[in-house]
């Protein structure tokens, strides 16, 4: 994977390169006056910033936000105007504001990252994350496939959405069942415990969570998607048709024909219902039982991500990044107010109740907000060496970014469990890849 580097600025890039990108109407070594004393320039008081994001699925964190923006506003005069959208609706609003040549400000990439595909469109911001990340203690690894492209920086990493197994241990330790420290732990126990009426469930279906369970599954398992240059297609292996085949008998064993149909918020609600053995999904499950289901709540625990049957373990998260519009007319306002963002990451993590993880090292000592003080969470703080994305173990290149969009990988798994074999599964998604693949190498 590509890494952020930490390389002070000042040792790779020119003042000239340095002025060209600091900003518009701002000179440079006012900047880093400003930047250092965490202060907006005067001449952002009266203007206007519209930010574009998804709504967050845990709603305090929106409260949050929208708060710390209007504050943030207030304080430097600029008029803030912060607008909420479904997050798989995000995509479509990012390319018709693309098309259109206008629109928000700053805009947020949510589980789909999409840098790659706008980047020509988007400003250059590697002073600013170099800035950042030296502030932090620099990013970790996963930061960089979802923020550079050719080397620069077009956004700004923000957290990535952890996805660990939440398992009702009540459930297992009455039928005498292993902890889901594996994935054939995991199959055992939904087997058993489907027939009872608690069978598991994953998606295969158009929706974030199938591009990241299948991802961590297909990895786990030894199934690469790119080589480390991401140039080239790795899909066609037996670690993944070992893959496809052990989730055809997940599916036979312990699911039901529902989860062809399920949205991102289906495993969250069929965790707190108490129907569910198992879910492997973001905390935001964790905590829709807590909220309503209290006596599940009290059974539900947290795993590390399971292995597959070499041993190896990979979680692949929703990572967000924000990136700011070439056409933006406030594009100095909105870099004043990622690094008031960045700034206050600790404070986000407590708003999101733990939900969002950090991309800058510094967050990861220990304890860290939230996560670090609930027993049943702390584990959560032994994940970022475990974290992967889209094209792993390659990089998140414009190619994948279009296959993750068009969810290849959770329809090869889905073809597998409505009957094809793994070789019909293998061979169509590797028509995809190339597909794709060709039409941006002519591009």
């Amino acid at each position: 994977m590509n890494t952020l580097s930490e390389k002070p600025i000042h040792d790779r890039v020119t003042r000239r390169d340095f002025l060209r990108t600091a900003g518009v109407g701002v000179a440079g070594a006012s900047l880093g006056t400003m930047l250092a004393a965490r202060q907006a320039p005067a001449q952002l008081r009266g203007t206007s910033l519209r930010i574009l994001q998804w709504s967050h699925f845990v709603p305090a964190y929106d409260a949050w936000f929208d708060k710390s923006a209007k504050e943030w506003g207030e304080k430097n005069g600029v008029r803030v105007r912060v607008d909420h959208i479904p997050h798989l609706e995000v995509p479509a609003r990012i390319a018709a504001e693309f098309a259109a040549g206008a629109g928000h400000d700053l805009i947020e990439f949510a589980g789909l990252i999409l840098t790659g595909l706008y980047y020509k469109s988007l400003v250059d911001l590697t002073d600013l994350s170099e800035r950042i990340g030296k502030k932090w203690g620099g990013w970790i690894p996963a930061a960089g496939p979802i923020s550079t492209v050719e080397g620069r920086s077009y956004a700004i990493p923000n957290f990535y959405i952890l996805i660990p197994l939440l398992w009702r241990k009540d459930l297992f330790e009455k039928h005498n069942l292993r902890p889901p420290d594996t994935w054939e732990a995991c199959r055992v126990a939904a087997r058993t415990l489907k027939p009872k009426g608690h069978p598991t469930g994953m998606q295969f279906s158009h929706c974030n969570d199938a591009n990241h369970n299948w991802r961590a599954l297909w990895y786990s398992f030894g199934g690469r998607e790119t080589d480390p240059s991401g140039q080239n297609i790795l899909v066609d292996s037996k670690e993944t048709r070992e893959a496809l085949r052990f989730a055809k008998a997940l599916f036979d064993e312990g699911m039901t024909p529902e989860v062809f149909s399920w949205d991102d918020a289906s495993d969250n609600r069929y965790q707190a219902s108490g129907v569910a053995c198992w879910i492997h999904d973001a905390i935001s499950a964790y905590r829709t039982t807590e909220d309503t289901n209290p006596p599940v709540f009290q059974h539900t625990y947290i795993g590390l991500a399971p292995a597959g049957p070499g041993g190896k373990r990979v979680n692949v998260g929703e990572p967000t990044a924000y990136a700011i519009w070439k056409f933006s007319k406030n594009q100095q306002a909105a870099r004043e107010f990622l690094i008031h963002l960045t700034d206050n990451w600790k404070e986000a993590m407590v708003a999101s109740r733990g939900y969002n993880m950090p991309l800058l090292k510094d967050g990861y000592k220990k304890p860290m907000p939230v996560i670090g003080t609930d027993p049943k969470m702390q584990v959560l703080q032994d994940f970022p060496d475990l974290m992967a994305f889209p094209g792993y173990p390659g990089p998140y290149t414009t190619p994948i970014q279009e296959v993750t969009v068009t969810f290849v990988p959770a329809d090869m798994f889905t073809l597998v469990a409505r009957g094809q074999s793994p070789d019909e599964a293998v061979k169509w998604a590797m028509g995809e890849y190339r597909r794709v693949y060709a039409k941006h190498k002519r591009a």
